[in-house]
């Protein structure tokens, strides 16, 4: 191999995120637009534009890691990690489902709710809506510690 690797420029999961913490949950509301021009999606279904449901869930990731600095019990449940350990990966998929297309344009509202998981994880419940109400996904993940980004 030639030189350094390059990479993508990573996608916004979200354009605005706010969280408080409860007794025993940290509830994040993280909004985003779809728009034509945000990378990967260019040509991603020919002459429109479709939010695909994999982001989502990365948009879980990200929101739940730049939040949860907000509950340190969660963090705690977490278990310990030294420098660079802070990014969260997914660690299972328990459920999703996409009810309906989310398009270019579309403002989505994406709520979940982050509770401590078996132990070492999170479970974070979503229930995306556009901005007129209608909910078009819903999934249940759990988060663990993972590596350096």
């Amino acid at each position: 191999m030639s030189g350094p690797r390059g990479y993508a420029r990573p996608l916004d999961g979200a354009d605005r995120i706010t969280a408080r913490a409860e007794a025993d949950a940290l509830l994040i509301e993280a909004d985003k637009v779809v728009r034509s021009t945000d990378p990967y999606l260019a040509g991603h279904f020919p002459g429109v534009t479709l939010y695909p449901a994999i982001f989502l869930l990365d948009g879980i990731r990200q929101a739940v890691g730049a939040e949860l600095h907000r509950s340190p019990s969660l963090a705690a449940h977490l278990g310990p990690g030294g420098p660079g350990e802070d990014w969260l990966e997914l660690g299972t998929l328990d459920s999703a489902r996409v009810l309906r297309p989310m398009l270019e344009g579309d403002e989505l509202r994406l709520l979940i709710r982050v509770t401590a998981g078996r132990p070492g994880a999170l479970r974070a419940a979503l229930d995306c809506r556009r901005a007129d109400g209608v909910q078009v996904a819903k999934a249940t993940v759990e988060l663990v510690r993972g590596g350096t980004p």
